[in-house]
């Protein structure tokens, strides 16, 4: 078991913020993937203010899919950020979702995100088990995930992510909700308690330093 493994499944780790907001808030126009080999300056950039608020953890710049040449630079971009660990993030509901994981070989974990349903989220935790030995995490944008059938299906970590913020967040491994508008410190302060705490949409530095802040 890899050491990030053993931290996934029982220990603690700061998470990093928002990748696509964050670049569409610098200007950026047209395909996210494509900006690892257009604009890896402010990919990196953003990356690198996650890692300097405390992000132990970042997330590749792939999660709609990327092609090898985008999945090669995105994963460059990440380890020069200076992070601990470096994750690919791929969407749950992707139709290629083997071959993005293949892709992201590079990656210290595997990091579906988003998934709508419950029967997407065991599909797509089953074909990461599949199609890698890294570690799996996924993350649920629903009110209520089946969190327990994931880890049984071969998640390391599972939670919940975006939105809507879970009405029950009891037992996830992993909160990184959306900004929902607010103030970094209220944001921070609505966490439920988790051992992988991040940001997703409109978060930022700011959040991730008042969470760093914030006891879990």
């Amino acid at each position: 078991m890899t050491e990030l493994e053993e931290i996934l499944r029982g220990g603690t780790l700061l998470l990093d913020a928002a990748m696509g907001s964050a670049l569409l808030a610098r200007g950026l126009k047209g395909s996210a993937p494509a900006w690892n080999l257009t604009h890896p300056d402010e990919v990196l950039a953003v990356h690198r203010s996650h890692v300097a608020a405390g992000a132990e953890l970042v997330l590749t710049n792939t999660f709609v899919g990327a092609s090898a040449e985008e999945t090669a630079a995105a994963l460059d971009v990440a380890r020069r950020s200076g992070a601990r660990f470096v994750a690919g993030s791929l969407w749950a509901g992707l139709p290629d979702l083997a071959q993005q994981i293949a892709r992201l070989a590079g990656a210290d974990a595997i990091w579906l995100e988003t998934a709508t349903r419950p029967e997407q989220a065991l599909a797509a935790v089953r074909t990461a088990v599949a199609a890698t030995a890294l570690p799996v995490v996924i993350t649920c944008a629903m009110v209520v995930a089946p969190l327990g059938q994931l880890r049984d299906a071969g998640a390391c970590a599972a939670g919940y992510n975006c939105r809507p913020w879970p009405a029950e967040a009891r037992g996830a491994d992993v909160l990184k909700p959306d900004s929902a508008g607010l103030a970094p410190d209220e944001w921070a302060h609505r966490l439920a308690p988790a051992r992988l705490r991040g940001g997703c949409c409109g978060t930022d530095s700011g959040h991730l330093q008042r969470l760093r802040a914030t006891p879990r």
